[in-house]
């Protein structure tokens, strides 16, 4: 709230100013008097739900700064959309007082870096506990074998990636304000410009390439970066196959894209854009043809790399399913008594671990099918609804039009659900309404 509130200062929109400097204070004295309390432990299968809950509740108190120029509805699309990196969004940018502007990239950042992994680094003691908290956020893999030392590396690359794209952003050509802004969209791949058009309105490929290239940097595994400080492990790194295919895919669905447009350069944009569910735009979705747009859908399902700020199904569990495909016909292909281990990525999977592999794909295509469907049903198109639906379960923000100024409430509700469940991957927000539920 503080940086908003100078920004507020600054720009001297007093209004957003003693908006932002009371409920910075009061975050402050709620803060102060909790942590003097005895709290109770957090059992570790509560991590998931809890997670939900933090960022249910961080949405609920971004909505109040936008209370000024809209409604608390709007204002709560917009939190949720900054706090889950997705950059839908139901304002005009131009329209926005440049503090907004600022607090809705912030709140990406925080939201990319992870309530939960800066909570990890600075607050909570290792345990059980907190493990299954990271594990709600960035999966299940220890890298480290110490939760808090992950999290404290994890923010660090964060916060060197951060200054790193905001020098490069200064010297591609934008200014210090709208530089600070897409940084902190970028690296957390949230996509909030403070122009509409996006991108596209600075007309330069200098400024394009270097977006591009700090989309793919949000897209990568965080941990993996740490590995590149130590040039021991820069052979092991790059044999990552989920880097490989992160660079890979967003050529090739760019390449679809710009024979469909009949440009190279808003085509490729385009596609890394779509792959790392950044969400930043080069070009209107909406005027798209439809072959395009159902290449963009592709890209979003498939997303980044695991442990990265990325959306989408992830590249890993993309390289999972073609594993498991090849496993499934080798086993056919066998005695029914053979013993055949699944291995992927180095490592054996049980036979539990496949079925929730499985599951959740199973789940993340059912959801985003029933959300269509409700979404065409309340009059949009097939086609559009299906394009938004995915750029929220993703937590891309690009959008043919359903996301919009004056968007009926019901659209916005599914897409905020949508946004939530995409940014923590389903099953801690199922946990936490699962337990709403129950308890009311």
């Amino acid at each position: 709230m503080f940086p908003g509130g100078v920004a507020a200062g600054i720009g001297h929109e007093w209004s957003e100013f003693w908006t932002f400097l009371g409920l910075g204070a009061g975050a402050c004295l709620v803060g102060w008097v909790l942590v003097r309390r005895r709290t109770p432990s957090l059992k570790p299968e509560e991590a998931p739900a809890f997670v939900a809950g933090s960022y249910l509740l961080f949405s609920l108190l971004g909505a109040i700064p936008f209370l000024h120029v809209g409604t608390f509805m709007d204002g709560w699309f917009e939190a949720l959309s900054g706090i889950t990196t997705t950059g839908l969004s139901v304002f005009v940018a131009e329209g926005l007082p440049r503090s907004l502007v600022l607090f809705r990239s912030l709140y990406q950042w925080v939201g990319g870096a992870g309530i939960v992994i800066l909570s990890l680094a600075l607050l909570l003691p290792p345990g059980r506990a907190a493990l299954s908290l990271y594990a709600a956020e960035y999966g299940r893999e220890n890298v480290f074998g110490n939760v808090r030392l992950v999290a404290r590396r994890v923010a660090t690359v964060y916060l060197g990636l951060t200054v790193l794209g905001y020098g490069a952003y200064l010297i591609a050509g934008m200014g210090p304000f709208d530089g600070l802004a897409h940084v902190l969209s970028t690296i957390s791949t949230g996509g909030f410009s403070p122009y509409s058009t996006s991108i596209g309105s600075y007309r330069s490929p200098g400024i394009e390439a270097t977006v591009s290239l700090f989309m793919l940097t949000g897209a990568t595994s965080f941990p993996l970066f740490w590995t590149l400080i130590r040039p021991t492990r820069w052979r092991k790194a790059l044999a990552e196959r989920e880097l490989w295919l992160l660079l890979a895919v967003p050529l090739v669905l760019g390449g679809v894209v710009a024979g469909a447009i009949g440009s190279l350069g808003l085509g490729l944009f385009q596609g890394i854009s779509a792959v790392t569910t950044t969400g930043f735009a080069t070009t209107a979705v909406g005027r798209l043809p439809d072959p395009a747009r159902w290449v963009l859908i592709f890209g979003m399902l498939l997303g980044g790399m695991g442990g990265s700020t990325a959306g989408g199904i992830k590249l890993f569990r993309t390289l999972g399913l073609l594993a498991l495909m090849g496993w499934a016909v080798r086993r056919a292909r066998l005695p029914g008594s053979a013993q055949v281990p699944f291995k992927f990525l180095g490592r054996t999977f049980s036979a539990d671990e496949m079925v929730d592999f499985s599951a959740y794909v199973l789940l993340y295509f059912l959801i985003l099918v029933v959300s269509g469907l409700v979404l065409s049903l309340m009059g949009y198109g097939l086609s559009d609804s299906l394009f938004e639906a995915a750029s929220a379960q993703g937590t891309v923000g690009l959008s043919v039009g359903i996301a919009r100024p004056g968007a009926p409430v019901g659209a916005k509700l599914v897409l905020m659900l949508l946004m939530w469940m995409g940014r923590l991957e389903i099953f801690p927000v199922i946990l936490f309404l699962r337990k709403a539920v129950r308890r009311w």
